[in-house]
């Protein structure tokens, strides 16, 4: 196995393949718009500057912040603390309707150890002088260095902190060495079937894993030619995202359950004249539930223009593992799709019922794991393996996951030391998710903490929020927690929804009270309906809120256990909520 650092990868590329196309940012996210292009010679002359300027800061061997909008300048700062021998921390920008915009960075920086924060000298200059800050933000260089000869980095040197998204708890810093990106880049190249010859593209925020590995890394790794947009131009106008495939004859792309949702809902038929799909070999669908019901319609609307259902391939990954599990499947096939009684899934029994079952819930895999990598379902209280049929925890080893969150022994230990308690196997990474493996693939179930218990049965909040989703209530896409409230000793069910504003009565404004009472009582009728009906249970409370007011992970997973706790606190931005009378 060759013995090569990022670094290594980065210097050879520049050597070996200086002229071919390393990166592409689309300013506005249109073919026809403005754009960024640099060579792989350009990347490292770049990113060769940057690395000049941090040395001669004295700033190598320490955490360097990097807060960026998509675009370059990132990829440049990132390279260049790997060529400076400093740890890269990519955080997301500033919040401007956060109370406190900077809290994320700084936190970060408390964690990490990190002072300084790379950034555009728009950022920069937004800090008033001699302000007491705990970090110093200074703008990115635009120097550019062609001979440099910097430290040489090691294979066990952390290369990069990469924090998590923060679903269940406050993010932590997983720290990634070289050894640990090459293996789990090695793994990405298994399960996509990288070739130089073909290009990718990603929308998902530079700073987040899917981005960073995917798309920063794996360019200089394998050789290929990234395009990369913002999530905000994707948003705006998803039909960007296709035109730019279509264009660019991009083979690979990747993003959350909610990207292909989002895309099929909002394209219009006019607007998908003259793309051309039939370059697309790798759909990676990951970060969150993976819905048949998504992929079914994506390939309806797409499908006449060369999208091919065996394209999609559902994955299973987490920045403790710096990317990718699992997700290998066959090229010439669709995913792999299970009928599971869904009564028997709240004991976490697994029994496999026929397609059109109505008590079936159908799971889909998330294909099979890396070479060198082992997964397994752990029955969470027992410590032992699970049975074939049964749900548990899913534990995983191998040399893509670091096992240290930077600066946090305990939380280190509780994660990354899993092992069996009948033969003392391990040590295994604590997933938090609950599955079952199943002729050596992955299907992913939900959520071990947050798993609602009410009346003794397990369920699943993700399984609730698509009913409310699909129940017609005036609820923003992907925008519901289903949690729960004790009251008297017993679990009870909360939905918490952003509603969608462009249902509200006309006259709301207007202070019409009688319409807008009328409005509440129909979507909480609705909402309890459609949970009664799809999970036998009652809601206690239906809670709306202010539209855009429920954020959610970099990865775009609800954020249930941080809203939970803002429910209980009444510190939500409800608009309104009813309550079901309590049970004498």
């Amino acid at each position: 196995m060759i013995n090569m650092t990022i670094v290594d990868f980065l210097k050879d590329r520049a050597t070996r393949n200086a002229d071919d196309l390393a990166f592409r940012f689309m300013g506005n996210g249109e073919i026809d718009g403005p754009m960024t292009e640099w060579t792989f010679a350009e990347l490292f002359h770049q990113s060769a500057g940057v690395a000049e300027d941090l040395v001669e800061q004295g700033l190598s061997g320490s955490s360097v912040l990097l807060v960026f909008p998509p675009g370059l300048d990132f990829v440049k700062a990132f390279y260049g603390c790997l060529l400076a021998g400093a740890r890269a921390v990519p955080v997301p920008l500033p919040n401007p309707k956060s109370k406190n915009p900077f809290g994320r960075i700084f936190k970060t920086a408390a964690v990490s150890g990190g002072t300084t924060v790379l950034t555009t000298q728009q950022l920069a200059d937004m800090v008033p002088e001699g302000s007491d800050m705990p970090v110093t933000l200074r703008a990115v260089t635009d120097r550019v260095v062609t001979d440099w000869n910097g430290p040489k980095a090691e294979m066990d040197e952390v290369a990069y902190l990469q924090f998590t998204s923060g679903s269940t708890g406050h993010p932590k810093g997983v720290a990634v060495t070289h050894a640990h990106a090459i293996a789990n880049l090695r793994v990405m190249g298994q399960m996509l079937r990288i070739k130089p010859s073909k290009p990718g593209i990603v929308w998902a925020p530079h700073y987040h894993d899917l981005c960073l590995v995917g798309h920063v890394l794996g360019p200089v790794h394998f050789g290929f030619e990234s395009t990369l947009m913002s999530p905000l131009e994707f948003l705006m106008k998803p039909v960007r995202w296709l035109r730019a495939m279509s264009h660019y004859k991009i083979a690979n792309t990747a993003c959350p359950n909610f990207g292909y949702e989002y895309a099929a809902r909002r394209i219009k038929p006019e607007d998908c004249e003259g793309l051309d799909l039939s370059h697309w070999e790798v759909a990676g669908n990951g970060g969150e539930p993976v819905l048949p019901q998504t992929m079914e319609v994506f390939n309806k609307k797409f499908g006449p223009f060369g999208f091919r259902p065996q394209a999609f391939m559902p994955t299973y990954g987490m920045a403790e593992s710096v990317l990718f599990v699992a997700g290998l499947k066959s090229e010439t096939k669709p995913p792999k799709l299970l009928t599971l009684s869904s009564t028997d899934l709240e004991t976490h029994k697994i029994s496999l019922l026929d397609e059109n079952d109505p008590d079936g819930r159908i799971v889909v895999s998330c294909g099979s794991p890396g070479s060198d990598h082992k997964i397994i379902a752990v029955d969470p209280e027992t410590f032992t393996q699970c049975n074939p049929n049964q749900v548990g925890e899913l534990w995983l080893k191998g040399p893509s996951v670091p096992g240290v969150y930077w600066g946090m022994p305990e939380q280190s230990e509780a994660t990354f030391g899993g092992r069996l308690s009948d033969t003392e196997e391990g040590p295994f990474l604590r997933t938090g998710d609950l599955g079952f493996v199943a002729d050596g693939e992955i299907y992913v179930t939900g959520r071990l903490k947050d798993l609602i218990i009410i009346a003794g049965r397990n369920h699943y909040p993700s399984d609730i929020e698509l009913s409310v989703q699909r129940s017609g209530a005036p609820v923003r896409l992907g925008s519901c927690v289903a949690i729960s409230e004790r009251i008297n000793g017993a679990e009870e069910l909360i939905i918490v929804a952003e509603v969608d504003d462009r249902k509200l009565p006309a006259d709301a404004k207007n202070g019409a009270s009688e319409s807008l009472d009328e409005f509440w009582a129909s979507a909480v009728k609705t909402v309890q309906g459609a949970v009664t009906k799809g999970h036998s249970l009652s809601v206690r409370s239906v809670v709306f809120v202010e539209p855009r007011s429920l954020e959610k992970t970099s990865s775009g997973k609800p954020r249930r256990s941080y809203y939970q706790s803002l429910y209980l606190k009444g510190d939500l931005a409800m608009l309104h909520e009813t309550k079901a009378p309590q049970a004498a």
